[in-house]
């Protein structure tokens, strides 16, 4: 079984002057990324641009990213469209490739009811094996995953956690009160949120700051575990000067000027979100200074 705890990386896409993926960028960035005690990396998600990528794109990225990480930590890959035929179709195809689970997003635009994100998510259970971690993001998709529907979910095996980016605690309680047991995962996907989740009886986070702040944000869970939560919430706060520059732009383009910035070129986001004015990049170069002379990066 997936061990899912700890942080996360919710990870970019890298791209070209062009567009297109670039895995040569992606190589880069997995390799700073794996320098640190993470325990997972999270492709496909809100900030991987799924949404704006193709089937072919996603699946090849996929592949790419498995076989570059070889195991050296888990891989959960987005597979979560706005049907449950896409939804199943995309996962099978996705598990061909082995990934340690599969993250699934929340069907879209016309939001289903409790009942049935219940029989959406059983019925995708029914037709793969990989482990599955629901990805509840009400702000994009318009329905959230309830507490009593995590008390349905959580009791199918093949169901590990979930990840909660509702950004608020209440919700996450909500699924730590009513989980079927502790085996079941849930994670924050809000950055604001990870040591408050972690003092509710959370189990981590899949984090997006984490890729630029890699070890500040694993030193959240360690400083946690080991009972010092004086230097945990000196981490939870140094988070705050990136979620600031974040709420500048559309997702994910300030945070892919804040990774390039500190050195590892990510390229563009994917039209029709656009990356940053110069003034606003100036702000964070600022910020990127801040965290290099603090030694926070």
């Amino acid at each position: 079984m997936v061990d899912v705890s700890g942080i996360i990386v919710a990870m970019v896409t890298p791209l070209d002057d062009e567009q297109n993926i670039s895995y040569e960028k992606t190589s880069k960035l997995l390799d700073r990324l794996l320098e640190h005690k993470i325990n997972g990396i999270f492709i496909l998600g809100t900030n991987g641009e799924a949404y704006a990528l193709t089937q072919d794109e996603k699946y090849d990225f996929a592949k790419y990213v498995i076989d570059y990480v070889k195991g050296r930590t888990n891989v959960y890959v987005g597979t979560g469209l706005n049907s449950t035929r896409e939804t199943i179709a995309f996962s099978k195809r996705i598990a061909t490739l082995n990934p340690d689970a599969l993250s699934v997003v929340t069907p879209y635009f016309v939001a289903p009811t409790q009942e049935e994100l219940i029989d959406h998510f059983e019925k995708l259970t029914n037709a793969v094996s990989v482990p599955i971690l629901i990805y509840n993001m009400p702000g994009k998709t318009g329905v959230n995953v309830d507490p009593e529907t995590v008390a349905v979910l959580s009791k199918n095996k093949n169901i590990i956690g979930v990840k909660d980016s509702s950004g608020k605690i209440d919700n996450m309680k909500g699924y730590l009160k009513l989980r079927n047991d502790s085996s079941f995962a849930v994670l924050a996907g809000s950055d604001s949120k990870i040591l408050a989740l972690l003092e509710a009886g959370g189990d981590g986070a899949i984090s997006a700051t984490a890729n630029l702040l890699t070890q500040n944000n694993v030193d959240i869970y360690k400083y946690f575990k080991d009972g010092d939560l004086e230097n945990a919430e000196r981490c939870q706060k140094q988070i705050e000067p990136l979620r600031e520059i974040l709420h500048m732009r559309t997702t994910p383009t300030a945070l892919k000027a804040s990774v390039t910035a500190s050195g590892v070129d990510v390229g563009p986001a994917r039209y029709p979100a656009s990356m940053p004015t110069s003034e606003q990049e100036d702000k964070i170069k600022e910020m990127v200074k801040y965290y290099k002379d603090n030694k926070i990066i």
